[in-house]
């Protein structure tokens, strides 16, 4: 039973899981998640990409290189 439970999350987030690409640009829906900031120097005590795209935060445009590890 435990093994079923393990595959079918694995299975389903899978599934339901976006995935990007070298090069795609991140939807606004996702830009305006916001995630706490745990470790660090940063003004807020959140940080949505948002706050990257110059478009939204008033012109201050910047390049960001984004690496993502499920802590899981």
């Amino acid at each position: 039973m435990h093994n079923f439970l393990i595959l079918s999350l694995i299975f389903l987030s899978a599934i339901y899981s976006q995935t990007y690409d070298i090069g795609d640009v991140v939807s606004l829906e996702n830009q305006m998640s916001a995630y706490e900031v745990c470790y660090g120097d940063y003004p807020n005590d959140s940080l949505k990409l948002a706050d990257f795209n110059g478009g939204l935060n008033g012109g201050n445009y910047v390049i960001t290189f984004i690496a993502i590890q499920n802590g899981g």
